[in-house]
């Protein structure tokens, strides 16, 4: 089975399991598990930012910042097409009681004048709630793993900055956007006031992500990663495989990038999947099965019976994700039986 569904579904590799099984630990309840207070330190500098906390999930990076930024019934400025809204719409009203302002920008890629337009576009005032928090993604997940321009974010820091907005990035494959652009992440995250990143996604690791910003910031989500469950005990184990992932498989992201272009290539060749090619920048490819006359949910069924595991991401609209336990044979497999399965549906002969 070729497993597209997503980067998150890769196996510790060996070199991996040894570094968890030799982690030095402590009960990081006390603040004695060395091995995460390491890690934490590691990212910190790697990004640029004062301090940082290592969190189970990208979900509970996302959350915990929301809380750290935001009061009930305050508003968050981000894009229709972000994680935040497309999978923690829920969470971020239930557990921050927030509201999300959602914008529509193009290929998810927000400007000044959408955020102005978000702001402005009701009334304001003393008794009404107020936007008091900017989220943004990297790469954005909703548009094929599209990547956020460094010139667009400088100048949305900058806007923000004259709005008394704070800046968050939800940067869980960050790094793909920094591997893809040569940009290192202390540059690109010099323009946001905190970011996360992902151990458990291109990295390979099994568990993880890590929310960066203020010393004051990380101290009051540390407070809130207790309150929501997220404070372990010997984590040192988990922040092992992370410490691993992130100086051992950041550069071989480009493996990833070339594996998902090469996909984009071969069933781009095949026009009714409607494959801009121009927008596969990172490890994704989204293809359309409009033209199949079939939902997306239906021809994820008939390529798992062919061996491909891929995600209905929307009605119409079928994500592939390269990670590293995909090889470049293993793509060419994959478009191959892709493409016959959808010449047996444009012939009629699927069951």
């Amino acid at each position: 089975m070729i497993d597209l569904r997503s980067d998150t579904v890769t196996s510790p590799s060996p070199e991996m399991r040894e570094a968890i099984y030799t982690a030095k630990v402590g009960d990081h309840g006390y603040g004695d598990d060395k091995t995460t207070i390491e890690l934490e330190a590691y990212c910190a500098d790697l990004f640029g930012k004062e301090s940082a906390l290592l969190m189970t999930s990208g979900t509970m990076s996302d959350q915990i910042a929301i809380r750290c930024y935001t009061q009930p019934g305050d508003e968050i400025v981000l894009d229709r097409s972000y994680h935040i809204n497309y999978f923690q719409a829920g969470p971020s009203t239930d557990l921050g009681k927030v509201l999300l302002n959602l914008c529509d920008a193009e290929g998810g890629i927000l400007t000044p004048e959408d955020i102005e337009e978000a702001i402005t576009g009701k009334y304001r005032g003393e008794l009404f709630n107020r936007a008091t928090l900017l989220c943004l993604e990297n790469t954005i997940n909703g548009y094929g793993g599209r990547i956020f321009p460094l010139e667009n974010l400088k100048k949305i820091f900058t806007y923000a900055g004259m709005k008394g907005l704070p800046v968050h990035m939800d940067g869980e494959r960050f790094l793909n956007a920094c591997i893809a652009t040569k940009i290192s992440p202390r540059e690109y995250a010099k323009y946001t006031d905190s970011i996360s990143t992902s151990f458990s996604k291109g990295l390979g690791a099994p568990f993880g992500s890590i929310l960066m910003g203020s010393r004051s910031l990380i101290q009051k989500a540390a407070k809130y990663r207790k309150w929501y469950g997220g404070a372990l005990h010997q984590s040192g184990f988990m922040a092992a495989a992370a410490m691993y992932a992130i100086q051992n498989n950041v550069q071989r992201l480009e493996v990833d990038h070339r594996n998902a272009r090469l996909l984009a290539v071969l069933l781009g060749a095949e026009d009714y999947f409607d494959i801009d090619l121009q927008v596969v920048e990172t490890n994704m490819v989204m293809l359309s099965t409009k033209k199949l006359n079939l939902e997306s949910s239906h021809f994820v069924d008939l390529c798992r019976n062919e061996g491909v595991l891929l995600y209905p991401w929307s009605q119409y609209t079928v994500r592939a994700v390269s990670h590293l336990d995909v090889s470049e044979k293993d793509i060419a497999v994959a478009a191959e039986k892709i493409i016959q399965v959808s010449k047996n549906i444009l012939n009629g002969t699927i069951p």
